[in-house]
């Protein structure tokens, strides 16, 4: 394993917080979000097996806003429990999800896309109030409404959030039954 405060994605980072430790001194706890980003780091290794200095590298790389709002809970949560899932490659992640879709978390239907609701069912719309075909994306401020998932991929070294495979959901019958 590669010595993380010598790989490129820490020297980017810690570029970043000098930078901000000197234009704009105590506005935010710079070194403290540089210290999370390395337990983060850490913590993704320690259950991936993967070296957290190719994960840092990957992540910088990847990056295209500030990193204080980038290295976030929401963003790079913790592998823990059942809404963080790993897998080594997109295939094993393909496989476990079949071909029976994703569950939308505002509608309730089942979506073809795991980023945007394409089921059609007419819902309120939160915006203006009026009624319309769902069209709920992951992302934002509410994000998946805490019913998505956090899936990881090994070889991309990188996750995202994405609605909930339904297959997934007779798997959780399956192991409750």
């Amino acid at each position: 394993m590669r010595n993380l405060e010598e790989c490129d994605g820490y020297k980017s980072l810690l570029a970043a917080v000098e930078r901000d430790e000197k234009n704009s001194p105590g506005f935010h706890n710079y070194r403290e979000k540089l210290s999370w980003v390395v337990r983060r780091v850490n913590h993704y290794a320690e259950k991936t097996g993967l070296d957290p200095a190719d994960i840092l590298d990957v992540w910088e790389k990847g990056r295209s806003y500030w990193y204080m709002n980038y290295y976030q809970d929401c963003e790079q949560p913790l592998l823990d429990g059942d809404k963080a899932h790993v897998f080594d490659d997109i295939k094993s992640f393909m496989d476990s999800v079949g071909k029976e879709g994703f569950r939308c978390p505002l509608c309730g239907g089942i979506s073809k896309n795991p980023y945007a609701c394409d089921t059609g069912i007419i819902v309120k719309k939160i915006k203006d109030g009026k009624d319309g075909p769902c069209n709920w994306k992951v992302g934002g401020l509410f994000k998946d409404l805490g019913k998505g998932v956090f899936i990881f991929i090994k070889t991309e070294m990188r996750g995202e959030t994405i609605f909930s495979p339904v297959a997934w959901e007779k798997t959780k019958t399956e192991k409750t039954a």
